[in-house]
């Protein structure tokens, strides 16, 4: 019963997830909201990040055994593991405008009155050089790298399967909005996996 619980939770939060950042809705968003669709994103994450929340305290009362766990010298390795995978997170945010990833420049420019639009381009800076989707890799390596329960191990089998099919889809949107650019940094960096792809000669 705890699994088809947690399974419900997490595959009913995928789904709304996914819902809320389509082309479909965001652009119905869009033509409702008018000139405060430049809230959406950050009002986006903000509920994202409280479902998210209150979904791993509920998950976190499904089972109390702890399955899989570290014991010394080896929680000295996963300490290092997660340390490390952490600060390259953080790292890997210099590739990204952070502002806009958290939906505060939108914002930002609904007040700005200088008429300039910025085009958008495809971003290759730091980690984004080596892998597509850093951050989603760093996310599953550092879920991975937790104690866990049965039912935990069961809801990270699930978000694994969600950021990959999620990632899927999001690079389908991507490629609708930067066209043959985004095929092309397709072909030369891998999604997950760096230096899984040759590199061609200019």
């Amino acid at each position: 019963m705890n699994y088809l619980i947690a399974f419900l939770l997490w595959a009913g939060f995928g789904v709304i997830h996914s819902a809320f950042i389509s082309l479909r809705f965001t652009n119905w968003a869009a033509r409702v909201m008018g000139k405060y669709f430049v809230f959406y994103r950050l009002i986006y994450n903000i509920k994202s990040i409280i479902f998210f929340i209150v979904l791993v305290m509920i998950t976190n009362t499904l089972d109390s055994e702890l399955v899989v766990y570290f014991t010394y010298p080896w929680t000295i390795l996963q300490l290092f593991l997660l340390i490390t995978a952490g600060v390259t997170m953080i790292w890997c945010f210099w590739g990204y405008d952070v502002l806009e990833f958290l939906g505060v420049r939108q914002i930002m420019n609904l007040f700005d009155t200088k008429d300039s639009v910025q085009k958008k381009e495809i971003t290759k800076k730091g980690l984004l050089k080596f892998v597509r989707h850093p951050l989603y890799v760093l996310f599953i390596i550092i879920m991975w790298l937790l104690d866990s329960t049965r039912v935990g191990i069961f809801v990270r089998l699930i978000l694994t399967a969600y950021i990959i099919i999620g990632t899927w889809l999001e690079e389908k949107k991507l490629v609708k909005e930067f066209g043959t650019a985004y095929i092309q940094y397709q072909k030369e960096v891998p999604m997950f996996i760096p230096f899984t792809k040759k590199r061609h000669k200019k």
